[in-house]
């Protein structure tokens, strides 16, 4: 599987406190894994110090799958 997938899955699980197990690509931030607005912060922060992606404010609301963050992080690091 995708290095930055797994990695992603890794902060996700932790800042959301979800076996990393329940955790797809299709995985639903809020309605599968039951993430609020501050956990939707709190990952946005981890993204930014564990991956060195700077995710704005903004975006945060537009990543409603966990493909949606995976696909915005691939692309920030392709820059």
């Amino acid at each position: 599987m995708d290095e930055l997938f797994e990695q992603l899955k890794g902060l996700i699980a932790d800042k959301l406190e979800v076996d990393m197990e329940k955790i797809t690509l299709d995985s639903r931030f809020r309605e599968d894994l039951g993430a609020d607005s501050l956990d939707t912060y709190e990952l946005l922060y981890a993204i930014d110090s564990e991956m060195g992606v700077s995710v704005p404010d903004e975006r945060a609301t537009e990543f409603e799958k966990v493909s949606d963050a995976l696909d915005f992080i691939k692309a920030e690091k392709s820059k």
